[in-house]
């Protein structure tokens, strides 16, 4: 299962993603919207609509990684 917890870095609030308490992704605040950085990184989809989103995808690694 997929949880969030914002933490302090560096004077910077920032949003760790974790898959069953492993973590796998940090948010951070960029000059043009929001950086995410992970080695399970795999892609985004975009979802048209109002309000537009995106989905952001993790590696098939991530799962192997769980033993899953």
């Amino acid at each position: 299962m997929i949880t969030f917890k914002v933490v302090e870095r560096d004077n910077e609030a920032v949003v760790l993603i974790l898959c069953d308490d492993k973590l796998i992704a940090v948010i951070h605040r960029h000059e043009e919207g929001v950086r995410l950085v992970s080695q399970y990184y795999d892609g985004v989809q975009s979802e048209p609509g109002l309000p537009p989103s995106v989905i952001i995808k993790f590696s098939e690694g991530l799962r192997r990684a769980k033993g899953t």
